[in-house]
């Protein structure tokens, strides 16, 4: 099954057979987890901290509809820039990626956190793809974009109309594309 997990967006996915990639286009912070009991996927695409708390709560509820507990977890958040973002004279979001890690932690989960795929003075993007594993790459690919849900994808173009500094805590909402695919 091809998925693409654009910002804002985020899902819980079966492993087998699964052709994911969330590619970056924005300052953006990615988070994929696995869990050793369970044969998902759980991936899920930040990009603002307005309403983070309560995304959190949502996708933590999303996992509990499937009998997953954040507890089982293993997650990696990476991306967000870092200090350095400074010299492009806008504040650093590793602070949401620590925010994240701090969430899962405290719900007995495991998770860690780096910025190396999206800091330093020039933005690099990032693209997460998992297909019988996980890796991040940098750089866009048209082909990290195809088979995309029609309807993600247009949720993803009214996303992208403002910038993340610009949102209200209706746009900042993030959506579960699980069923659209």
């Amino acid at each position: 099954m091809r998925v693409v997990v654009f910002q804002g967006q985020y899902g819980l996915f079966k492993k087998e057979g699964l052709d994911l990639s969330m590619p970056a286009i924005q300052t953006c912070l990615g988070l994929y987890a696995v869990s050793e009991q369970h044969d998902y996927l759980l991936c899920a695409h930040f990009d603002s901290d307005i309403g983070l708390q309560q995304n959190l709560r949502e996708i933590k509820n999303t996992l509990e509809a499937k009998n997953i507990n954040m507890s089982s977890l293993k997650a990696t958040v990476f991306g967000g820039d870092g200090k350095q973002s400074y010299v492009r004279c806008s504040p650093p979001s590793s602070h949401i990626g620590n925010d994240i890690v701090s969430f899962i932690k405290a719900q007995g989960g495991s998770a860690e956190y780096s910025n190396e795929y999206y800091s330093g003075v020039i933005p690099k993007t990032f693209n997460f793809h998992y297909q019988k594993g996980c890796g991040i790459s940098e750089g866009q690919n048209p082909k990290d974009f195809s088979g995309a849900s029609q309807q993600a994808m247009n949720l993803a173009k009214q996303r992208m109309r403002l910038r993340p500094a610009e949102y209200s805590l209706a746009h900042a909402k993030m959506v579960d594309v699980s069923r659209l695919y």
